[in-house]
């Protein structure tokens, strides 16, 4: 048992087969904070004699030795029951049954430091270390501790877990309850729940002062908050900023800590101090306005936000509490006047539990507005790409007939009614079907498209319902079909017409609710899945040519929308030429691009056999071929109906046999031109000798019959039209 002055410090438990090595060094089980000790200094050892198992202290060579009972030994001592050993000025007392000490040993000379198990913990809990710097220690006397110096008391090793560590470890039995204690508890439980309604760092600092106010009555207590930079400057020299927060009762005034103080308590790893007996040492305390130091006690704790030590941790969590730079850091200055009762080392323990409840509030706060600065960039992210996918599946059009089939997807969409969606080839019937997904119950779940028409029958059906390993050659794993995978989604059969009978005859089923098996396997599946077919065939009359199933037929076709062809749209063309000339404009960073009146005539007068898809590559290809500068100045650069290059493949009359053939033919058929006027035949003409000549407007001239001048002049005036 160690015991300081008049009263026990701690209990150390002797057991096993350890070695006790006793010294100033931290990797000795039982520290001595003292000059006098050795880093080194003695082991306390099991041994075996006649008489049983008995405990023995040898002195490693000491500077100072060691005395058991008064006595200076030479050679390996045992230990008797009440034996007292003196080693660097403290004073130990063997026993096998602490309960028998009824009262303290006789008072000795105070020293510097304490004692502990483990070098960890304040003193009732265990260890001391004085790290205000070498310096300090060496102005302690080797032969009294009691010397007139300040009395650096505590040095406290309670740092971001040490609550935790003293919440979980395992009560002392021979620990007396201190009052203080218990009395503690239901402010710092009441600071808790308080700084847990908190929703600034301002109120939480004005509750950890009330609190520290409750515990120290009659303190002056500061708070310093600062940021890193704030620190680096203080590491490097500069003095401490103004307290945040300060609290000071009637007729004393808070006076800040003196640099030599602050410096080392603000390097890494560093821990809370309180130091006692303070009077007149400026080391500890600042001077009043008479130049006095009138200071009994102090207390100076950082603040840093707490990192677990935990092993069960995942490293992922515990790399992620290291990284958190940007948590303001700080200190806590508590000061008693001379003539009050000196600051105990309970309050000590007060403060730092005071001051980690304070970094988690401070830490959580920071987290809530991390997380709300990364919730905010996320929904700004999840609209821009729902602005962006609405894009995709918005339907555009004021037509008529496009107008019939928004209403239809608006009505059926909330229903888990099978939809068959008809139209020509490229009219949108996919767009519809995402459509539909996405303004139903489903939108959360899948969309799963598989064209029929792309796959064999074979593979068809293993990509509709999956298949097992070595179910056929080349299948080296198992596979899950697409009803698996669009499960509680949306799933699209394109060109539904192509899928051969037998595989229509399982799909039937499927379709009827009934589970089905993958291919080559035998366990049943049952799936949640909304079908939308398409087909641009007639379904009806391949009923009648025995070429679809009728049954199928009719489940298919619960909800029919018939999706018109481009050329039955009207106005809908130049809508959508517009919107896709501005969407690729925009991709490719062209600038501002539009129509001439004449290009959109070539566009409204075209009778699209590609429908949707046609347009949208002839606008692609436009901007495209487009200049890579278009638009840098601001103007707006005219897309005119040459660069609309429309591909003929199907009726071309004689004249245009040969350049139909070869893919690009600018529409040049007799239809078109008796729609235009006589001006815009005209100007059509001189610009395709102009293209004939690559620009050379004196050759063109000639071509045209008319002279360089009239030309021009024609060529201007056009381009003011």
């Amino acid at each position: 048992m160690v015991h300081r002055g008049m009263r026990w410090t701690d209990v150390i438990r002797l057991s096993g087969d350890m070695r006790w090595t006793i010294g100033r060094s931290s990797s000795n089980p039982i520290v001595l904070r003292s000059a006098q000790s050795s880093r080194q200094h003695a082991e306390i050892r099991p041994a075996i004699t006649p008489d049983g198992p008995v405990w023995a202290i040898v002195d490693l060579n000491s500077r100072n030795g060691v005395q058991v009972n008064s006595r200076r030994i030479k050679a390996p001592t045992v230990l008797k029951e009440a034996d007292q050993l003196q080693i660097a000025g403290f004073e130990l007392t063997f026993t096998r049954n602490p309960a028998t000490l009824t009262r303290p040993p006789v008072r000795l000379p105070s020293v510097p430091g304490a004692a502990s198990p483990n070098g960890s913990g304040a003193v009732d809990d265990g260890a001391t270390q004085d790290n205000l710097g070498g310096d300090w220690q060496s102005d302690c006397s080797d032969d009294d501790g009691d010397n007139g110096e300040s009395e650096v008391d505590v040095v406290s090793q309670i740092m971001s877990s040490g609550l935790a560590g003293r919440i979980n470890r395992e009560p002392n039995p021979t620990r007396v309850e201190n009052s203080s204690d218990s009395d503690a508890v239901d402010p710092l439980l009441a600071m808790a729940f308080a700084l847990g309604r908190a929703e600034s760092i301002e109120e939480c600092g004005e509750t950890l002062m009330q609190t520290l106010e409750d515990l120290m009555p009659g303190s002056t207590i500061g708070l310093y908050l600062f940021d890193a930079e704030q620190k680096a400057a203080l590491l490097e020299g500069a003095g401490l900023a103004p307290p945040r927060l300060v609290r000071q009762p009637a007729g004393t005034r808070y006076r800040r800590p003196p640099t030599p103080l602050i410096q080392p308590i603000l390097q890494p790893q560093s821990a809370a101090i309180l130091a006692r007996n303070v009077l007149g040492d400026r080391r500890l305390a600042t001077e009043n306005t008479a130049g006095e130091i009138d200071v009994e006690s102090i207390i100076l704790a950082p603040l840093r936000p707490v990192v677990s030590e935990r092993g069960d941790e995942a490293p992922a969590e515990r790399n992620a509490l290291l990284r958190e730079k940007s948590l303001p850091v700080g200190l806590v200055h508590v000061t008693t006047p001379a003539g009050k009762p000196a600051l105990t080392a309970n309050q000590l323990r007060n403060v730092v539990a005071a001051g980690e409840i304070f970094c988690q509030a401070i830490r959580s706060i920071h987290r809530e507005a991390s997380l709300t600065r990364s919730l905010k960039k996320s929904e700004a992210v999840i609209s821009r790409l729902r602005r962006q996918l609405a894009g995709r599946i918005q339907i555009l059009g004021n037509s008529e007939p496009i107008r019939l089939v928004q209403q239809q997807i608006a009505q059926v969409a909330p229903t888990p009614s099978v939809v068959l969606v008809r139209g020509e080839s490229g009219v949108g019937k996919e767009l519809v079907a995402s459509a539909i997904h996405h303004a139903g119950p489903r939108r959360d779940g899948p969309l799963v498209c598989l064209n029929c028409a792309a796959l064999s029958k074979d593979l068809l059906e293993s990509e509709l319902f999956g298949h097992e390993e070595g179910a056929f050659t080349g299948a080296t794993q198992q596979k899950r079909g697409k009803f698996e995978v669009a499960s509680g989604g949306t799933l699209m059969l394109d060109e539904i017409g192509e899928m051969s009978l037998d595989l229509q005859a399982k799909l039937l089923r499927v379709l009827e609710g009934h589970p089905f098996e993958r291919v080559g396997g035998q366990s049943p599946i049952q799936t949640d899945v909304r079908v939308v077919a398409a087909t641009h065939r007639d379904l009806r009359a391949m009923v009648e040519q025995k070429t679809f199933r009728e049954d199928l037929f009719y489940r298919l076709n619960v909800v029919e929308i018939l999706v018109p062809p481009l050329r039955e749209r009207g106005r809908d063309v130049i809508l959508l030429a517009n919107h896709f000339l501005h969407s690729f404009a925009e991709s490719m960073a062209r600038g501002r691009l539009k129509f001439t009146s004449l290009a959109e005539k070539k566009l409204q007068r075209h009778r699209w056999p590609g429908n949707v898809r046609e347009l949208r590559n002839v606008i692609e290809r436009a901007v495209v071929m487009s200049p890579m500068d278009a638009g840098g100045d601001g103007n707006v650069i005219e897309l005119d109906a040459d660069d609309l290059l429309i591909t003929l493949v199907a009726g071309p009359s004689k004249g245009n046999a040969s350049k139909a053939s070869s893919g690009k033919v600018s529409e040049a058929d007799d239809s078109d031109d008796l729609e235009l006027s006589l001006a815009e035949l005209e100007m059509r003409h001189i610009r395709r000798v102009l293209e004939s000549t690559g620009g050379n407007k004196s050759r063109a001239s000639m071509i045209l019959g008319i002279e360089r001048s009239t030309l021009d002049r024609k060529l201007k005036k056009a381009q003011k039209d």
